[in-house]
């Protein structure tokens, strides 16, 4: 909990002492599962109706969306982490993937923010508070993720934002394609949303 306070609170030293941990692993792969299996529940469990302008909700879907996010996710994980430490080194970083797959793995924790969309199903009126607090989420995790790269890299913060751009940018594509090809396989079997 200390570390993942840490990871929260932005605290640097705590994101060099995950990436030289090799024990870290196990808890950074626990906390990719665990968000990606929640955000891929909490995605596919409400949806907005476009026609009534009202949230649904359906559990069979967000268990499928679950699944199938929750395998994305490692998968994103894993290639990601790879394609990070590989840009890293490039630009003259000393790091390597199982680094990487740390300080990104425990920068997952912020998407537990994804559980704020069942305040909506509750009082849809939240809707706008929940799109802020959100959105500050994504500024932290992006901020987090920064400086667990640049702390893994030993590297200077521009060097770190360059990088995790560059490697974000070859992740979604790779995680992209893999994903639209299993939403092309699924979506007509089990008639999911889009």
């Amino acid at each position: 909990m200390d570390r993942i306070m840490g990871v929260i609170t932005l605290k640097a030293p705590v994101y060099r002492q995950i990436a030289e941990d090799p024990a870290a692993t196990k808890t950074a792969a626990i906390i990719v599962v665990l968000i990606s299996i929640v955000r891929g529940f909490t995605q596919g469990l409400v949806q907005l109706d476009p026609n009534s302008g009202l949230f649904s909700t359906d559990f069979v879907r967000g268990v499928i969306s679950a699944i199938i996010v929750g395998v994305l996710g490692i998968v994103a994980w894993v290639v990601g982490s790879w394609i990070l430490a590989f840009v890293a080194n490039m630009l003259g970083g000393k790091t390597n993937t199982q680094e990487m797959m740390r300080v990104t793995g425990y920068v997952a924790i912020f998407g537990i923010v994804s559980l704020l969309i069942l305040l909506i199903v509750l009082l849809p009126v939240l809707g706008c508070l929940v799109g802020l607090m959100s959105l500050i989420v994504a500024i932290l995790s992006i901020i987090g993720y920064v400086i667990g790269v640049r702390e893994a890299a030993e590297f200077s913060t521009g060097k770190a934002i360059i990088a995790a751009i560059i490697a974000g940018i070859v992740n979604m594509l790779i995680v992209g394609i893999l994903g639209g090809s299993l939403l092309a396989i699924f979506n007509p079997m089990l008639g999911l949303g889009g």
